[in-house]
């Protein structure tokens, strides 16, 4: 995956487009592994719902997500008019907190890459996309965010693919050999299923859910959060 090692410049100051997923949080580890700064976390939300809009994440949660990683969250209410909300935050970050550059999670879908560089450009800061892979790459990608040690729960899964039993289920070598069987996309880039990710090496403490639910909303099989708490990592 060689295309994926270019070093960004370290003078400029990043926002991390936050799903609270794995892909977001790949590109989050890898600027912070380049020593970027990286002022804040962006998250769309529907603060009428009180949750964001990539998972449906209650936002108490996605805070308690923001305060595992030690990041700043900046939550944007989309207020019926999704991408012009994200112009106007990206042109308050630049103005107010000096970020010039925004990075994506999205791997390998052109119609994801090329809306999030026409909204980008609107706000006169640069898109930059550290985990864009080519299709054929999903399953190295994959195996690189559980070879890191990174820890996530499936949130959502599409009921086409999956049923009630895979909401809360885990991220680990068992699930990368079964979803490779299921002639989806290993990653889900379009839709299969989503992630909450609770740790990892850029994590300073875990995120412990200690309430949930499923329920099937839209063709979607949803882990529910309704709390969490957050403990001391401890080493071996």
């Amino acid at each position: 995956m060689e295309g994926r090692k270019t070093m960004y410049q370290h003078t400029k100051k990043f926002a991390v487009s936050w799903s609270s997923g794995k892909d977001s949080c790949l590109a989050l580890n890898k600027l912070l592994q380049e020593n970027s700064d990286v002022v804040c976390l962006l998250s769309m939300v529907n603060s009428k719902d009180a949750r964001n809009h990539s998972h449906g994440i209650k936002l108490k949660i996605l805070e308690s997500q923001a305060k595992a990683l030690e990041i700043p969250l900046i939550m944007v209410d989309s207020d019926n008019d999704y991408e012009n909300s994200l112009v106007n935050a990206l042109r308050h970050l630049k103005d107010e907190l000096g970020v010039e550059q925004i990075a994506f999670g999205s791997l390998y879908a052109a119609e994801d890459r090329k809306w999030n560089e026409k909204v980008s450009h609107r706000a006169g800061v640069e898109p930059i996309f550290p985990v864009w892979i080519s299709p054929e790459d999903s399953n190295e990608l994959l195996e690189e965010f559980l070879s890191l040690g990174f820890s996530a729960l499936v949130c959502r899964a599409s009921e086409n693919h999956f049923d009630h039993t895979w909401p809360g289920r885990i991220l680990d070598w068992r699930f990368y050999e079964v979803v490779q069987h299921k002639g989806i996309c290993v990653m889900g880039e379009f839709g299969e299923y989503h992630t909450f990710v609770v740790d990892g090496p850029i994590f300073k403490k875990k995120v412990k859910l200690i309430q949930s639910g499923v329920v099937l909303n839209s063709g979607l099989w949803s882990l529910d959060i309704q709390q969490c708490t957050l403990s001391d990592k401890t080493t071996c």
